[in-house]
C-alpha cells in the first residue's frame, strides 16, 4: 500500500480500507481472548472510528485529538481522528512512505511525526478531502499548522476553537461563545439545522460516561486487569473524539465490571505518561499481558474529568476544554497525574517525549521533579510513537527493564 501512495493514490486508499475491514472481522468475530470484554468492545469502535471517514468522507471532518466532538455527532459527521488515523499507518506499517511523501513536500525532518504522516496521506491523496476541518489550540502547536495546511490543500472550511490558557469563568464563557458559533458553521456546512435535543442526549451521554471512568479510577486500585499498551490507546477514542456516543458509554460500564471481576494486583504498576509506541517489541515482550508489570494507565484518558450539565451544553463542552489537564502549565497535568498515582497504587512512572512534540519536551524536567519529590520514581523516555525510523529497540528494551527492575527492588524493600 505503501508503494501506491505517492503513484495512484486511490488503489493505495482501497487497499488501505480493505485491510481495515479484514481487521474488523477479526475483531468483531475473533476477538483477543486474553484481552477482557472491555478491551475488546473499545478496539471493534476504534476500528469502526478509522473505517466511517474513509467509506464515507463527505460526513466527515477532520479533527483535533482535543475537540469536543458531540455537536459532530448532533450533526451526524464522523471525527476524523488525526492522531489516530497516523497509528492505523502504522499499524499497517506504511508509515515511511507517507513520512517520506510529507517530507519531499518541504514538511520538516524534525515535525511531529504523527502530523507528518497524516500530512503525508492527504498531500498525497490516499486520505480522502473530509467536509471540513476543525481543531482547538490546546496543547499542539503542530495541530494550527497541520489542519490549516490540510484545508488549504482540500480547498474546504475550516473552523478554529481558541482555548485560554487560564482556567476560569470568564475563560469557559469565551470558548462557549465559539463552540455556538460552530455550531452555526455545522448548519452552513451541513444545510440543516442544529437539533438541540440531540447535542444535549450527547452531553448527558459524555456526562454519564466521565462519571463511569471516574469510578473506573477507584477500581483500578488494588486489582489486576490483563492489558497490553494497544488497549490504552484505543481508550484515547473513547476519552476524546468518541465521548458523548452509546458505544463508550457502554465500553466504561464494561470497564467497570471487568475491573470489579479482576484478580489482586501483582507484580509492578506503572503509570505512563503521554502517547505510547505500542509497536516497539520490546516494550510489547515486557508490558503487555505480563504479571510482572503492567501499565495501569495512561494520563491522556484522564486529562478531562468534567462534570457535564445537558442543560448547559455549550457551557459544558467549553469547560472540559479549559479545565483539561494538558491546557496551560505543566503543573496541572502533574497534579492530575499525582491523583491518579495515589488512587491506583502506582509504583512508577514513565514520561514519553515522542519525537517532535515540543510540549513534552519542556515539561519533562518539570514531571520527572515533581513527582519523584512526591516519591514517584520517572524514567523519561525518548523515541518515537509512530515512526519506526526514528526508534531504538535496544535502547529502549536496556532502559525500560533497568527501571522495572530497580521499581521490584524498592517494592522487596
Amino acid at each position: 500500500m505503501g508503494k501506491q501512495a505517492g503513484r495512484r493514490p486511490a488503489a493505495a486508499r482501497r487497499l488501505l480500507t480493505a485491510g481495515f475491514r479484514a481487521k474488523r472481522l477479526q475483531l468483531r468475530h475473533f476477538p483477543d481472548k486474553r484481552l477482557s470484554p472491555a478491551r475488546n468492545w473499545m478496539a471493534l469502535q476504534s476500528m469502526d472510528a478509522i473505517l466511517a471517514p474513509l467509506r464515507h468522507p463527505e460526513r466527515s471532518a477532520l479533527v483535533s485529538i482535543f475537540m469536543p466532538c458531540e455537536l459532530l455527532q448532533a450533526f451526524g459527521f464522523h471525527p476524523m481522528f488525526a492522531e489516530a488515523m497516523a497509528c492505523y499507518i502504522n499499524g499497517a506499517s506504511a508509515e515511511k512512505e507517507f513520512v517520506e511523501y510529507a517530507e519531499s513536500c518541504g514538511i520538516a525532518e524534525t515535525y511531529c511525526s504523527y502530523h507528518k504522516i497524516l500530512l503525508g496521506g492527504i498531500l498525497s491523496g490516499v486520505v480522502p478531502a473530509p467536509r471540513f476541518v476543525v481543531n482547538t489550540s490546546l496543547v499542539c502547536d503542530a495541530n494550527n499548522l497541520t489542519f490549516r495546511r490540510a484545508a488549504e490543500h482540500y480547498g474546504i472550511p475550516r473552523y478554529y476553537v481558541d482555548v485560554p490558557y487560564d482556567c476560569s469563568e470568564e475563560s469557559v464563557a469565551y470558548v462557549a461563545e465559539q463552540l455556538r458559533e460552530f455550531a452555526g458553521f455545522l448548519e452552513g456546512v451541513s444545510g440543516e439545522r442544529l437539533n438541540m435535543d440531540r447535542l444535549k442526549a450527547a452531553v448527558a451521554c459524555s456526562g454519564r460516561t466521565l462519571e463511569l471512568l471516574r469510578r473506573s479510577q477507584g477500581l483500578k486500585r488494588g486489582r489486576f486487569l490483563h492489558n497490553d499498551l494497544t488497549s490504552e490507546l484505543y481508550e484515547v477514542f473513547g476519552t476524546h473524539v468518541l465521548l458523548g456516543t452509546p458505544q463508550i458509554e457502554k465500553y466504561a460500564e464494561m470497564l467497570c465490571r471487568d475491573l470489579e471481576r479482576s484478580g489482586p494486583s501483582v507484580g509492578v504498576r506503572l503509570l505512563w505518561m503521554h502517547t505510547i509506541p505500542y509497536y516497539q517489541e520490546p516494550l510489547r515482550e515486557l508490558l503487555n499481558f505480563s504479571s510482572r508489570c503492567q501499565v495501569i494507565s495512561c494520563d491522556m484518558n484522564y486529562d478531562a474529568m468534567y462534570e457535564m450539565n445537558p442543560e448547559k451544553p455549550f457551557e459544558s463542552l467549553a469547560g472540559r476544554l479549559v479545565t483539561d489537564s494538558f491546557n496551560g502549565s505543566s503543573d496541572r497535568r502533574i497534579e492530575r497525574s499525582l491523583e491518579m498515582c495515589r488512587e491506583q497504587e502506582i509504583d512508577g512512572v514513565i514520561y514519553f517525549c515522542h519525537w517532535g512534540c515540543k510540549q513534552t519536551l519542556a515539561a519533562a524536567r518539570n514531571v520527572k521533579e515533581a513527582m519523584e519529590e512526591a516519591g514517584y520514581p520517572v524514567l523519561v523516555l525518548d523515541g518515537d510513537g509512530c515512526d519506526r525510523r526514528n526508534s531504538s529497540n535496544g535502547q529502549m528494551a536496556t532502559r525500560v527493564q533497568a527501571f522495572v527492575e530497580m521499581l521490584e527492588d524498592r517494592k522487596k524493600s
